[in-house]
């Protein structure tokens, strides 16, 4: 017979309670067991720390600056879009604001109006800053009305005009111009923050320039080189357009100078618009010409200076910065004028960063760039790099 370990034992006789006597007590049933309820599900949907009858309590705020995110927003989307898509959030931020901190909002919003060439709109906005801020508004031209020195045998002051934001054919701005050729009065033209022209402004300006440099008259184009690089990327042989552009670049092109890209793109005119080519003219008291030239080559007054300093003009999108990079010198102070930026978008701004970075330069100053562009600055870190100097309105 074989015996298992693992046998279960049998079943032990269930014992039986015996009373005093002898007899068998009642057999006792069990007790069911106890339930347990659950406690309630605590409910964390809604957390206040408020002592329901007000008396005490204590609220946690994250603090941000309203004003700073709207300045970010407002200066992301005009690097995005441009100015149609800033204008009316600007004036809607700004309006009846005099919160020390919209300041920034009202300096973007007058700079953009510089940019778009809206004197009245601009004039107006000035009216109103003083109402609600009680503080002395900005003015229209920043200044730049000067008296520069005059040549030797010269006695006539050339005042400054700039030409800002887009202009049209009935800008008053040629009315005076045409009464100061009459005159024989020396003007410097700015195209620093020019935006665009239209094509009764194009031909108007272009009509101009070619009676000053008939009559020999002093009259100096600052910028006029990049006007004339963006009037050339516009100017498409074989596209029947925008003549009166094509007319102002090679006035340009005279007045620079500039005779080898004057002959190319004259042939490029006649052969686009089935005319003889306009022929390059040469005057004896040809001093306008000269004076534009001498506003861009360098000196032995200024060639030190011109060594670490470059100018940008107009929109700057998808750029490489590479013009510049000549002026990023090692081991010396390179100073960049913004002055002239219209906008500055991401990519511009990243590689703006990056050329920069690995320049090397002792320093690197950004002047005067308007509210908008040293905003995006700030966000994509150019201001890391470089010192950023903002114009004072």
């Amino acid at each position: 017979m074989v015996l298992s370990f693992f046998k279960k034992p049998e079943k032990m006789p269930e014992r039986v309670a015996i009373r005093p006597d002898g007899t068998p007590a009642p057999k006792q049933e069990k007790a069911p067991p106890a339930v347990v309820e659950a406690p309630p599900e605590a409910d964390f949907s809604e957390i206040s720390t408020f002592y329901e009858g007000g008396s005490y309590g204590m609220e946690i705020q994250e603090e941000t600056d309203t004003f700073a995110e709207m300045s970010e927003h407002v200066a992301i989307s005009y690097a995005n879009a441009g100015a149609a898509s800033v204008r009316g959030m600007l004036e809607s931020l700004v309006k009846g604001n005099n919160d020390p901190s919209a300041l920034k909002l009202w300096a973007m919003l007058f700079d953009l109006l510089r940019i778009q060439g809206e004197r009245k709109a601009f004039d107006a906005l000035g009216m109103e800053f003083a109402k609600v801020c009680e503080l002395s508004p900005p003015s229209w031209d920043l200044g730049v009305e000067h008296k520069p020195e005059a040549d030797s045998g010269e006695t006539g002051v050339a005042s400054s005009v700039a030409l800002q934001g887009t202009i049209v054919g009935d800008n008053p701005l040629f009315g005076n111009l045409l009464q100061a050729m009459s005159k024989g009065e020396a003007r410097t033209l700015d195209f620093g923050r020019l935006v665009g022209l239209d094509g009764e402004a194009a031909a108007k300006l272009a009509k101009i320039l070619n009676q000053v440099r008939r009559r020999g008259l002093a009259w100096e184009l600052a910028g006029a080189a990049g006007l004339a690089t963006r009037l050339a990327n516009r100017a498409v042989t074989g596209q029947r357009q925008n003549e009166s552009l094509w007319l102002l670049l090679l006035e340009l092109y005279q007045f620079l100078g500039q005779e080898a890209e004057f002959e190319e793109q004259a042939l490029n005119y006649a052969i686009t618009f089935e005319v003889s080519p306009p022929a390059w003219e040469v005057f004896k008291t040809h001093t306008a010409a000269k004076k534009a030239v001498s506003a861009v080559a360098p000196t032995k007054s200024t060639e030190k200076k011109l060594e670490v300093a470059a100018r940008l003009e107009g929109e700057i999108l998808q750029h490489d910065f590479s013009a510049i990079q000549p002026h990023l010198l090692p081991g010396k102070e390179c100073r960049l004028d913004f002055s002239g930026v219209t906008r500055l978008d991401f990519v511009s701004a990243g590689a703006l960063v990056e050329l920069i970075r690995g320049s090397g330069c002792k320093a690197v100053i950004i002047y005067h760039p308007n509210r908008l562009v040293a905003e995006l600055m700030h966000i994509t870190g150019v201001d890391q790099v470089a010192s950023i100097e903002i114009s004072k309105h």
